[in-house]
């Protein structure tokens, strides 16, 4: 299976073997994202003048560190990467979002889906989330 590798910074795709290990490996980065989503929302569910704030930012950043590191040694272990294309791994990814976005990716073409699926899904989910934004 080939996994487009633009998105964080590397010229060619990756050719990876789909078996259970990997799909296990999936699943779980898959829960690690999730639960980083679901952080990120209470947190900014949470007023400022809430007496546990700090301990949920806390928390939130413990949980962005942890979905990094985790992350990144997923796609190693994933895509078999040197030193070296660890460090311009590391050096190509902007911020945790950019990262959850790519692992998101990766999970789903493990799981099965094509690039033309998650391209029209997220498509699909753009168009939604800028419908019910009540910024509008």
């Amino acid at each position: 299976m080939h996994i487009n590798g633009k998105k964080v910074g590397f010229n060619k795709g990756f050719n990876i073997k789909p078996t259970v290990k990997t799909y296990t490996k999936a699943n779980k980065m898959l829960i690690e994202v999730l639960k980083m989503s679901a952080s990120a929302n209470r947190l900014n569910a949470v007023d400022v003048d809430d007496p546990h704030y700090t301990d949920f930012v806390i928390k939130s950043v413990e949980d962005e560190d942890k979905l990094m590191e985790d992350g990144i040694k997923f796609l190693v272990d994933l895509f078999k990467l040197n030193e070296k294309q660890v460090e311009h791994l590391e050096e190509s990814i902007p911020d945790s979002n950019v990262l959850a976005n790519y692992l998101s990716y990766v999970i789903r073409r493990i799981k099965g889906q094509s690039d033309e699926e998650i391209a029209l899904e997220d498509k699909k989910a753009s168009v939604t989330q800028k419908e019910s934004d009540p910024k509008k």
